[in-house]
């Protein structure tokens, strides 16, 4: 039976074949796709237009890597200035800024509000300290009376009451009649409130004074644009507070301003005040606004000039006063430690003056800027020496 069924399918196969429509199907007589060429039929491409018509041939590499070289070449020569020739492509995103000047402010607290957002100095406010201690001071009070009740009921507890609830939380807190669970809520929340203030009033005494002289300038304002009765905040100099302290060296930036202020005021304002700053000025012209980071940079660079001649100027000194024969080695000696001594000085109260350096940093700056200038005279020292 096996034998048979196998026989027949293999001839049905045979007659499905012989009857398939494949045979008239004219795709399959079809010539192969070839693909299009510039080529006439009469001649063949001949293997270098081969190699230029194919985009992943050999030649194509090379002048894809050439050509990426020579871009990279071009974009380098135009970054450091070595060539004038400009690329295709540019692309400039510069957004145009929208600047308001305080003229253009209703006077009143909208020109206040306006004339503080000029300079982040001018953020000067009241930090009511004495508001905040008032009320640091009845909370504690609050918290000492609830801390006394807690006691004052442990202690009866101890006496007449049962002291196993002072040993197991689990039975005081099972016990309907006890009174420390709610006392314990009432500290928490207490406590809560008196941590938040501490760290509110923490941070408010830390905030610096701001200084006179932008005081002043907002004082001007005030007075402008509020009425009396509303303005005289600003008279509270020891309730002020700056939101936005001076750099680093606030009183030399201030002290450096005024001579510059005194000596040319159209220089300093030329100098160090950008087009936004001159626009928000408007016609307020008691208002000089100069730019943090021009006037930092400038100061920058005198106290590199400054450092870098603490450092020269003695060494020249201490060369021209090396002794020449042994009978000047004494005399000349006591003028080069002087010299050493006034320069190293100097050198520890710029430290002191002009940085935030902590004690012993500038105790180990000045130690070891003595000891360069100990160091070349010794070295004077023993070459006058050898010499005589």
């Amino acid at each position: 039976m096996a034998t048979k069924r196998h026989v027949r399918v293999d001839e049905e196969a045979t007659a499905v074949a012989k009857n398939s429509p494949e045979e008239d199907d004219p795709r399959r007589n079809a010539p192969p796709y070839a693909p299009p060429t510039t080529a006439r039929p009469d001649e063949e491409p001949s293997i270098k237009s081969i190699e230029l018509e194919c985009p992943y041939g050999q030649g194509a590499r090379e002048s894809d890597t050439q050509t990426d070289k020579q871009g990279l070449v071009d974009r380098l020569k135009l970054a450091l200035g070595l060539s004038k020739r400009e690329l295709g492509i540019t692309f400039d995103y510069r957004v145009p800024s929208i600047v308001r000047s305080l003229d253009e402010y209703d006077e009143g607290y909208g020109r206040l509000a306006a004339f503080e957002d000029c300079d982040p100095n001018f953020l000067i406010y009241r930090k009511y300290g004495w508001l905040h201690n008032r009320l640091v001071l009845h909370l504690q009070d609050e918290l000492k009376k609830l801390e006394e009740d807690l006691e004052r009921l442990d202690k009866w507890e101890s006496t007449t009451g049962d002291d196993k609830k002072l040993r197991s939380r689990r039975r005081d807190s099972s016990c309907p009649t006890s009174k420390r669970q709610a006392l314990l809520n009432s500290l928490n929340e207490k406590l809560k409130d008196y941590d938040e203030w501490l760290f509110r009033l923490q941070r408010v005494q830390a905030m610096k004074r701001p200084s006179k002289r932008n005081q002043n300038s907002l004082y001007q304002m005030a007075s402008q644009n509020l009425v009396a009765m509303e303005g005289e905040w600003i008279l509270q100099g020891d309730d002020l507070v700056a939101l936005a302290h001076d750099g680093e060296h606030n009183w030399f930036n201030v002290f450096l301003e005024d001579v510059l202020n005194r000596i040319s005021r159209k220089t300093l304002l030329a100098l160090f005040r950008t087009p936004e700053q001159k626009i928000k000025t408007g016609s307020l012209p008691h208002l000089n606004l100069v730019s943090p980071e021009r006037f930092d940079a400038f100061l920058r660079a005198i106290l590199t000039f400054l450092a870098a001649n603490l450092l020269l100027v003695p060494v020249i000194i201490l060369f021209e006063l090396q002794p020449t024969d042994k009978a000047q080695l004494k005399s000349q000696g006591r003028f080069q430690i002087l010299v050493v001594f006034l320069f190293t000085m100097t050198f520890s109260a710029c430290c002191s003056i002009f940085t935030k350096a902590r004690k012993q940093e500038v105790f180990t700056a000045t130690a070891a800027y003595s000891a360069v200038l100990v160091v070349f005279l010794g070295n004077t020292s023993n070459f006058a020496a050898s010499s005589t």
